[in-house]
């Protein structure tokens, strides 16, 4: 049931490791085992567990002030109390976007929005900042050196080939690597810093790995956890948008371990871990909304479909949990409108219904499409043209509530995302 659901929702790869074997290896859409695949944000929990080995080997300690590796933040009240582990569980307070990562000099000039450990912002920013970091300390060797020689190495594993920014390093969202690589990495987290025996990354120093903090609870030290998060938590406002609330028992999944954590990224790249299964499980694949990471776990570890195997059993992907996924998505929309456009009280007043009314008719839309699988031309070209109409309609009432100057900004803002839509669908 897991295969299928993996295969279907865009997967590329699924490796499941399970009581010290590779008891699932699964390559599927034309990828092949030796293709390096994207990892996106999984990314940075190579970057957490390399700050976690620099720590233990005295490179750096997790709650030094990032001004100690960078001078121009001691004159700054805020960013001088900024430490390294702030930066690693998203809690610095650097104002910051999910997308483009910034050069590791502009992450550093990057402002404050809030000071340090009071809120939780997903984004780039803070792990480009800590390469600056560790490039100091590191003195001659980089930090992809670092990584290679003091982590992968040591498992067996190749080093990723990386995405940069202006020659610098992309260690939130830039590594490429085969599926097989990903899951030795999956391994030495299963083994608490031990990989067949031997001793890599010592095992104390690990733990703040999957400590959560009290303004991100649903993660850790660059990984997510199934910790208990309400899921109307302001938290999730500034989480990306792939990775939903489940319930609150559970944030990845609600009847899931508690000790579940993964490493994530754009386009439902997973690296799941469950020390109480003694699984590790790897999933590659490309763009489908439709995946649930609840959907996907709910069968391969309990054998059975998210909506419940029983006749009359509740239907978790009925009303109420639609009515979650809304409230989210219309918290996360108003969120990036008001940091684009720095609303007034007023307009967010005005907005919200709009964005609420628009969200809704999408989900009804996208339920109706989902309903009528497969579609001919004809039933495809009649969804689109209703998509675009309700976009259309709403751009037009969005716009109507702002200035001039704030419907220009609108306008380079929709133009902006229209192209990335497009690149990630051509991709």
């Amino acid at each position: 049931m897991a295969r299928s659901y993996a295969e279907a929702k865009a997967g590329d790869a699924l490796l499941i490791w399970e009581d010290g074997e590779l008891v699932v290896e699964d390559y599927t859409n034309g990828y092949r085992a030796n293709d390096p695949h994207i990892l996106a944000s999984g990314t940075k929990t190579l970057t957490g567990l390399m700050a976690l080995a620099a720590a233990e080997d005295g490179l750096l300690s997790l709650d030094e002030p990032v001004a100690a590796s960078v001078p121009s933040w001691t004159e700054d009240p805020q960013k001088s109390q900024i430490t390294i582990r702030q930066l690693l569980q998203l809690t610095s307070g650097l104002e910051t976007r999910i997308g483009r990562a910034p050069s590791f000099q502009e992450a550093l000039q990057t402002p404050l929005v809030h000071a340090p450990g009071e809120s939780f912002r997903y984004g780039p920013t803070a792990f480009q900042v800590f390469g600056a970091v560790l490039a100091e300390k590191l003195d001659s060797e980089s930090p992809e050196a670092y990584l290679t020689r003091r982590l992968l190495e040591p498992i067996g594993a190749q080093s990723p080939t990386w995405g940069r920014t202006d020659g610098d390093i992309n260690l939130g969202s830039g590594a490429r690597t085969t599926a097989r690589n990903w899951l030795r990495f999956g391994r030495l987290l299963l083994g608490n810093g031990t990989f067949e025996g031997e001793v890599v990354v010592a095992r104390d120093v690990l733990t703040p790995l999957t400590i959560p903090t009290e303004a991100g609870p649903g993660y850790g030290l660059s990984v997510w956890l199934n910790a208990p998060v309400d899921p109307a938590a302001s938290f999730f406002e500034y989480a990306p948008r792939d990775v939903a609330p489940d319930g609150p028992e559970g944030m990845i999944y609600a009847d899931g371990p508690n000790d579940l954590f993964m490493a994530a990224g754009l386009n439902n790249q997973r690296l799941f871990v469950i020390p109480s299964r003694e699984m590790v499980v790897v999933r590659l694949g490309r763009r489908d909304r439709t995946w649930h990471d609840g959907e996907f776990l709910a069968r391969l570890l309990n054998g059975e479909a998210y909506e419940g195997a029983n006749e009359g059993a509740s239907n978790r992907q009925g009303p109420q949990q639609r009515e979650r996924a809304a409230a989210f998505v219309v918290r996360c929309q108003m969120a990036t409108l008001d940091s684009t456009l720095s609303l007034t009280d007023a307009q967010t007043e005005a907005i919200r219904p709009i964005v609420q009314r628009r969200t809704e008719e999408l989900f009804e839309l996208r339920q109706r499409r989902a309903s009528m699988e497969p579609l001919n031309r004809r039933e495809k070209r009649r969804l689109g043209r209703a998509l675009r109409r309700v976009m259309r309609e709403t751009d037009a009432a969005i716009r109507s509530r702002l200035t001039s100057e704030q419907a220009a900004v609108y306008e380079t803002f929709r133009e902006e995302q229209r192209e990335t839509l497009l690149r990630q669908r051509s991709e």
